[in-house]
């Protein structure tokens, strides 16, 4: 045999040892996380308005959590957890959340994790293990959410303020979150809010490659030149590639396979009828894997804005008006 031959069969070989180890690193990266995968964090009341959310393990690791509440009331609690954008302002100005009870956002970790990691900066090896980077901060944003449900359950650390009856909220991409820990921890969410959220992630991000091809070619779908429909079949055809592994990599995060979990816990949708974010088969399979009881409201519009207060102010209300009407949005008297 030839030298050629050789070095033909070593090169086949490094190939399919470098697809078997991508497919096995895919492998593990998917898997749904379990109870003892959530690592512990610890709350630190910094004011009555805004309170430290750190790892124990990983103190680098922190976020914060903002809270309003009636004064002198023992009151039900919110727990919101936003999309990567959102901050303060949805409880501020911004929401004008003047509803009965407690209310927390809680911030993603994740806006830490860019900051101590600007991409920029990152090497050929910290691009390879970001599938790794990914599910280890989501892991540890459940960690967040987790240690705040149980600093404010009253039926666990009593406390003046709180209830023993709270409720978990996630927006956008931040809806995984609660169904996840609902899911752990159903006897301790007395109901579960998914905003505008979304599983099956191929049919969420394929789109979104597809739209940022357009624009970073200065391309629209309304030609007759035969090479820019080439170029626009080889867009489509990269993004479709492209959604179909990271939603691979992402499958850890699809909410079918929690939501069977879950039992005696009121489970509430919120949808826009055009949302251009979450098509209908990103949504269909949460419904349809959601035990009773279960509910859904359907908006007018597209995908909620966090930064427009009508928007914020007209979501609110939807989510206070559906809480009250389950008795889990109320105040006494301390």
């Amino acid at each position: 045999m030839s030298i050629r031959f050789y070095i033909f069969l070593m090169i086949m070989l490094a190939c399919i040892s470098l697809v078997c180890g991508i497919i096995y690193k895919i492998y593990l990266v998917q898997q749904p996380f379990l109870v003892e995968d959530v690592p512990e964090w610890t709350v630190r009341e910094l004011s009555p308005q805004i309170w430290e959310l750190r790892s124990v393990t990983s103190p680098e690791r922190s976020t914060n959590a903002w809270i309003t509440r009636p004064e002198k009331m023992q009151c039900d609690t919110l727990i919101i957890v936003g999309g990567v954008e959102e901050g303060k302002s949805l409880l501020t100005g911004g929401g004008k959340w003047k509803y009965t009870g407690n209310t927390i956002l809680m911030k993603q970790p994740v806006h830490s994790f860019l900051l101590r990691n600007p991409w920029k900066e990152w090497s050929i090896l910290d691009w390879w293990s970001i599938p790794e980077k990914i599910r280890e901060e989501t892991r540890h944003t459940l960690g967040a959410l987790n240690a705040l449900l149980n600093y404010v359950h009253g039926g666990i650390r009593p406390d003046s303020r709180f209830t023993d009856k709270v409720v978990l909220a996630g927006g956008s991409v931040g809806s995984a979150f609660p169904v996840i820990i609902t899911s752990f921890e159903p006897k301790k969410v007395a109901g579960l809010m998914i905003i505008y959220g979304f599983t099956n992630f191929q049919q969420v991000i394929q789109p979104a490659l597809y739209k940022q091809g357009l624009i970073h070619f200065k391309l629209t779908e309304q030609t007759d030149e035969f090479l820019l429909k080439f170029k626009l079949a080889g867009i489509r055809i990269t993004s479709q590639i492209l959604s179909f592994v990271l939603a691979n990599i992402l499958k850890y995060g699809e909410l079918e396979q929690y939501l069977p979990d879950i039992y005696e816990t009121p489970i509430h949708f919120i949808n826009g009828r055009n949302d251009p974010l979450v098509p209908t088969e990103a949504y269909l399979p949460m419904w349809n894997n959601s035990p009773d009881p279960k509910s859904e409201k359907w908006v007018e519009g597209g995908h909620f804005n966090p930064n427009d207060p009508a928007d914020m102010l007209k979501i609110g209300r939807l989510m206070y008006e559906w809480a009250a009407d389950n008795h889990i949005r109320s105040c006494y008297s301390q």
